[in-house]
């Protein structure tokens, strides 16, 4: 709970949920850094401890709980507001409905940045490559990718393809 975590990644926690946005979070709790990527790292380390996510997963369940909030209510709400934005001519309110609707389901998914800066740059092989990802993300992960590659790459074959030489049609040499 909150007693495990020390002021300052209580601040952090308590930052983060105001604004979503990490590094102010990393600054408004106390935490230094010299330069731009130090707290970049530094503020996604923290985010990534498990303690902190635990308190802030915490914290975000007490506030849906509070106010009431259910995926049901949110979805009827969007349906609510597509309806109206097509009755008033908003087509553009009415497809940002759609998209957010999408989201809630799972539909769409936002590109989500895993690891820390510089997790790839030793990797100098796709089986090095393919670990990393099986190990960050799971094994469903690493298939896709391997599939992927599997797709883009032709097969290699151990024989080399002989040129094939056109010869003049009706003759059977070459004078």
């Amino acid at each position: 709970m909150a007693k495990d975590l020390n002021p300052r990644q209580l601040r952090f926690v308590t930052e983060y949920l105001k604004s979503g946005i990490q590094s102010r979070a990393f600054i408004l709790a106390g935490y230094q850094r010299s330069t731009r990527n130090a707290l970049d790292v530094g503020a996604s380390q923290l985010i990534r401890n498990r303690k902190v996510k635990r308190e802030i997963n915490r914290r975000k369940a007490a506030m849906v709980k509070r106010s009431d909030v259910t995926i049901d209510k949110l979805l009827q709400d969007l349906a609510d507001d597509r309806d109206l934005a097509r009755r008033i001519d908003q087509p553009s309110a009415a497809i940002a409905a759609t998209q957010l609707t999408a989201k809630l389901v799972g539909l769409l998914v936002d590109r989500k940045e895993t690891g820390a800066p510089g997790d790839f740059q030793g990797l100098t092989t796709a089986d090095e490559v393919l670990a990393a990802i099986r190990a960050e993300m799971g094994e469903d992960a690493a298939k896709a990718l391997q599939a992927l590659v599997n797709k883009a790459s032709p097969p290699v074959t151990s024989e080399p393809e002989q040129p094939v030489i056109p010869t003049a049609q009706g003759s059977d040499s070459l004078n």
